[in-house]
């Protein structure tokens, strides 16, 4: 797929998201986290899957399916770990900021819902797709135009902004960068599915056990609330940001590992190359990139706007 159609798949990915929330924000805002999961992930299916068919585009080299050593996946385990320290440290940073933890605001959801519902939906479906379009489809047809790091920065950036809070945008932005190049060492879609599952699943983890597991270290947190300042959030922020200075270049030393435990040797110094030689397809940056960029944007500082002042 190209960039153009990268671009037009994103504006109706942006639309049909924005369109589903807000019908069911004000018409059924009492479905649960299932069904609503699921409905969010088809707004961001359905467009791309019709633009890559239209294209008649191979899936499987669009996507980078193919299998990798159960060594490349235990290397791929740690990476993640070596990544983590700056999504804690983005995390807290915003919630200095609104407050709130986008993560662990799916708490309140539980009620009437089993862990497994959740967590096959969130856990398991949504890295699916969220991989499949944003690391498969998006960043596969941006890389069109040879170049490496920039169709990395702004799928990430893609995949963040269509979160649409801004507490989630800090650290998917990040996420989806070292994503981004981790498919390039991996030269597989299975080594980021995995980590997206493993993030997600930990978060929902966290959270379920919090609200039914934990209630009393819930209330030891609701009880000392007033003494988590944004301050506090800052310094907690600073600290996790610090470690991962070290922990991020652990991360890009596991993606030389990784690349060289896949035989794909040369591509770890392709990524910090301009421009690799391939078959042009228009323009980086398009204009309905842009729209759609504009639109998830807006919401998400409206959202913020709402949540800070209303």
């Amino acid at each position: 797929m190209n960039t153009k159609r990268v671009g037009w798949a994103y504006l109706w990915m942006t639309i049909a998201f924005v369109a589903i929330s807000l019908f069911v924000s004000f018409f059924i805002p009492d479905m649960g986290i299932g069904m609503t999961a699921l409905l969010s992930e088809l707004c961001l299916l359905v467009p791309v899957l019709g633009f890559l068919f239209m294209g008649r585009v191979g899936i499987r080299e669009q996507l980078h399916l193919k299998g990798i050593k159960l060594s490349t996946l235990l290397m791929v385990f740690v990476f993640h770990i070596c990544t983590y320290p700056v999504v804690i440290a983005m995390n807290a940073f915003t919630m200095a900021i609104t407050g709130d933890n986008a993560a662990m605001d799916i708490t309140s959801q539980f009620d009437g819902e089993s862990f497994f519902v959740i967590w096959l939906f969130v856990g398991v479906i949504g890295p699916l797709v969220e991989e499949f379009v944003f690391r498969g489809v998006l960043l596969g047809g941006l890389r069109t135009t040879g170049r490496i790091i920039a169709p990395t920065i702004i799928s990430a950036l893609l995949f963040g902004l269509i979160h649409m809070n801004i507490n989630q945008f800090s650290y998917t932005l990040c996420m989806g960068i070292f994503w981004g190049l981790l498919i390039e060492a991996s030269g597989s879609i299975v080594s980021t599915t995995v980590c997206h599952m493993t993030m997600n699943s930990f978060s929902i983890l966290m959270a379920y056990l919090l609200e039914k597991g934990l209630g009393d270290f819930e209330e030891i947190l609701a009880a000392g609330q007033s003494e988590v300042t944004a301050v506090s959030y800052v310094v907690t922020g600073l600290g996790f940001l610090f470690i991962s200075i070290f922990t991020s270049a652990l991360a890009i030393l596991m993606l030389k590992v990784i690349s060289i435990n896949e035989g794909r040797t040369g591509c770890f110094e392709n990524i910090f190359r301009k421009r690799l030689p391939a078959e042009k397809h228009g323009r980086l940056i398009t204009i309905p990139l842009i729209a759609g960029m504009a639109i998830a944007a807006g919401f998400m500082l409206a959202f913020l706007f709402i949540d800070l002042f209303l």
